[in-house]
């Protein structure tokens, strides 16, 4: 679910960084003298975890965790640089992180009180991809005016590294003498990945577009010796955002 901050500061954006049309830009459906050749972008939304490592499924089966807790709000930048009228070359950062509490399902303290502990789970991938639009962003009028297209469809892939976090502190149960002490177990890294996705892109005016897009991202890393004996953990994850880019 998103947390309201996220979805306010997308709001404000639109209101503070959407351009109001002047007659140099055209009026009416509005035109830039060129192309533009640059977008930045911010987009919010929610990193869901495929979470299908064999440390998850400890982790839920032992503690009142369920997979979908794993997944968490999302906030990323992206720098595209157009290469051609339905090309981009794009340069993307992201952070998304979620943070459980839970106790022990089958065990209780000697007081019978829960045996709780907290989990976070934070991911945050550096990429490097290429944008393809279906079709021509805008269309020069002459030699001095492009104007952009309202609505354009596009595909994205690409690869990168991402780095995450797993930590668990809290109360944890012995297993060999069943004593109950409390700890923090920590690992974090790096792991190649892989994306695909699609999405649109609305021009709300000559400069500013809001784009809506979901994509699947593939990554795994190795755990530390806090999680040995574990396999690497699983960082894939299904996205969806809104973003708003403004060209230049």
């Amino acid at each position: 679910m998103l947390k309201r901050w996220m979805i306010s500061a997308l709001v404000t954006s639109l209101l503070v960084f959407t351009p109001v049309p002047s007659a140099a830009q055209g009026g009416g459906d509005g035109y830039l003298f060129r192309a533009p050749r640059i977008q930045l972008g911010l987009r919010l939304g929610f990193a869901g975890a495929q979470a299908g490592s064999d440390l998850f499924d400890f982790t839920t089966e032992e503690l009142t965790v369920d997979r979908g807790d794993f997944g968490g709000g999302l906030v990323g930048a992206d720098l595209a640089f157009r290469t051609s009228e339905r090309f981009d070359l794009v340069l993307s950062f992201a952070s998304a992180s979620s943070t459980t509490r839970s106790e022990f399902r089958d065990w209780v303290g000697e007081d019978d009180l829960p045996i709780e502990q907290q989990t976070t789970f934070t991911r945050r991938p550096f990429t490097v991809s290429g944008r393809y639009y279906f079709k021509d962003r805008g269309r020069s009028v002459s030699r001095f005016a492009w104007i952009p297209n309202s609505v354009t469809p596009f595909v994205v892939a690409g690869t990168g590294v991402m780095w995450y976090e797993f930590s668990q502190d809290g109360d944890f149960v012995d297993f060999d003498d069943l004593g109950i002490f409390n700890t923090r177990f920590q690992s974090d890294g790096w792991g190649i990945m892989g994306l695909g996705g699609a999405g649109v892109e609305v021009s709300i005016s000559p400069r500013a577009v809001v784009q809506l897009e979901g994509r699947y991202e593939f990554a795994s890393g190795e755990l530390s010796q806090d999680f040995v004996g574990f396999d690497d953990i699983d960082l894939s994850g299904f996205q969806v955002s809104v973003g708003l880019g403004l060209r230049f």
